[in-house]
């Protein structure tokens, strides 16, 4: 997926937070949280994040 609004998230691997810019590619471990925003689209056929998979996260 491609950022298509600026979003500011840690990916794994890193202490600290990544400026992505639109167009930069996002990485899988922060799809869920760029969709919620907005920042992403959902490709087709791919599944949303639902509610038991965000509690979980907690």
């Amino acid at each position: 997926m491609i950022f298509e609004k600026p979003f500011k998230g840690v990916p794994d691997g890193e202490i600290y937070p990544v400026d992505y810019e639109p167009g930069d590619e996002c990485p899988p471990e922060l799809e869920a949280a760029a969709i919620e925003c907005g920042a992403v689209t959902p490709e087709e056929g791919a599944a949303k994040p639902t509610a038991a998979k965000k509690a979980s996260a907690k």
